[in-house]
């Protein structure tokens, strides 16, 4: 056998799975159309990266980067109206012993990620969502009655350090839309071979073609994550040319989706990236030049490290790809080996 005959037997297994499943019945997902708002509300949008850019034995040193924008959508054009931009860089460790000499907040990202399998990229990971968080509050605090767009899912920080409590409480009493946007999501809700994404796509012929509608995940799925979850789990078509349907978790105005999602539609009209708001697309185009900057912020570390008294080479043999990889790797070696004697 070859690696051809892999291939074939593979993919016959994987058409039977998934093009050929069958698909749950006409109530399943039960979906909700509606219309998109005349007015819409300002949108402030809110969005995270990080670049890992050292790594000493057991020890990570990343740039985190959060971006804020406030947008309006007059029915034509959008415009932009505020912005900010915070920058933070964290050390992290995965050893124990020099994580009980950090401050409280490092110990509480070590327990709450220390079954992870990538534990320093979790770390970043958390750090990146509470910075998010605490942008958002500081900023919704300042307006009245607008849509507060945040990253990915509405769920809890560890608990001594709890933020998405205090938004959603601070968004209740501002008026605010609180929503969190999946740019992806792999979930099972619906207890399908399909993800969520995929069987919300196959389900799709059911409507009209130029419906905007969503769905309400099973609660059972919700039940899962009690106590670190905030909001209602949906899956969404923002507009009705949209490529895919995002995970929307609403936090506020939990009992009125139609209010909620006709406010999300006229901010996903960009022909950037139809059906997903643009002010999140601008909002992630801010934080990730964290990431093609880092050659910059690593030259930053060299120079400090080097005035500390740091060996040139341990600090060269420490510069790590974005995700913390080391560059000094073995199998980096070898893969450029591997490149070079072609």
């Amino acid at each position: 056998m070859s690696y051809v005959d892999d291939m074939k037997r593979e993919l016959e297994l994987l058409v039977q799975h998934h093009r050929d499943v069958p698909l749950p019945p006409e109530d399943v997902p039960e979906f909700r159309t509606f219309r998109g708002a005349d007015a819409s509300r300002d949108m402030i949008a809110v969005d995270g990266s990080y670049s890992f850019l050292l790594n000493l034995s057991s020890w990570w040193l990343a740039l985190i980067s959060v971006g804020l924008l406030r947008y309006r959508f007059d029915g034509r054009a959008f415009k932009r109206n505020d912005w900010r931009l915070v920058q933070r860089m964290v050390g992290v460790s995965t050893f124990e012993d020099f994580v009980a000499k950090q401050d409280d907040l490092h110990r509480s990202l070590f327990d709450f990620t220390k079954d992870a399998q990538e534990q320093p990229r979790d770390m970043v990971n958390e750090y990146r969502r509470l910075i998010e968080g605490q942008l958002a509050i500081n900023f919704a605090d300042e307006v009245e009655g607008a849509i507060v767009a945040m990253d990915g899912t509405l769920s809890e920080f560890p608990k001594q350090f709890a933020f998405m409590e205090r938004l959603v409480a601070l968004c209740e009493k501002r008026g605010h839309v609180l929503v969190g946007i999946s740019k992806d999501s792999q979930l099972h809700s619906f207890g399908h071979v399909l993800t969520d994404e995929d069987l919300m796509a196959r389900c799709q012929p059911r409507l009209p073609h130029d419906a905007l509608a969503y769905a309400r995940a099973p609660k059972a799925s919700e039940a899962e994550k009690e106590g670190l979850l905030y909001g209602d789990i949906y899956y969404a078509r923002l507009h009705p040319q949209a490529r895919k349907w995002f995970r929307v978790d609403v936090g506020t105005f939990r009992d009125d989706p139609d209010f909620v999602f006709g406010q999300l539609a006229p901010y996903s009209k960009s022909l950037l990236s139809v059906g997903y708001p643009l002010p999140l697309i601008e909002a992630h185009r801010m934080a990730v030049t964290v990431r093609h900057l880092r050659p910059v912020y690593q030259e930053a570390v060299l120079k400090a490290a080097l005035r500390m008294g740091l060996d040139v080479r341990t600090i060269l043999d420490g510069l790590t790809e974005v995700e913390g990889r080391r560059r000094s790797a073995f199998h980096e070696y070898l893969d450029k080996v591997a490149r070079d004697l072609r």
